[in-house]
């Protein structure tokens, strides 16, 4: 059950990754001048942490659905790139300041799941739920 929710979640974010790509001068249209200012510069980089931050997510979420050890580090990965990303976007690019405190909801909200999920798979590990983090091969 985790491991759908965890799918479906992390399919949410690529969703909102898809609408940030090409669809976010439509998204913007509703936020003030400072916010759209502040969306508009976010550098280019920080795109492909996003893009890496909700690839990992899902795959990681098919890592448990699967039972895959490489869920454990697909999953560390993602939890990386959620803590780089918004970590820049919110504190050094400026969001806390354009958004104001109820801005930190969602980032802190993200960083928190990427965290359980992460603790989750190593929980699953543990409970041999998930099998080796690399194929071993069987020697005589």
């Amino acid at each position: 059950m985790i491991a759908a929710v965890a799918l479906f979640w992390n399919l949410l974010g690529c969703l909102f990754f898809a609408v940030e790509m090409f669809g976010q001068e439509a998204a913007i249209q509703s936020m003030t001048e400072p916010q759209k200012e502040w969306a508009r510069s976010t550098p280019g980089w920080i795109y492909i942490v996003y893009g890496l931050a909700v690839t990992t997510g899902v795959a990681g979420s098919l890592g448990l659905l699967l039972r895959k050890g490489w869920t454990i580090p697909v999953f560390a990965i993602c939890l990386a790139a959620v803590i780089v990303q918004m970590a820049y976007t919110m504190l050094l690019g400026g969001g806390l300041e354009v958004m104001g405190p109820s801005g930190a909801v969602m980032p802190s909200l993200v960083i928190a799941i990427a965290a359980a999920l992460l603790g989750f798979s190593w929980f699953a590990r543990r409970s041999g739920w998930l099998g080796p983090a690399r194929p071993t091969a069987e020697r005589e």
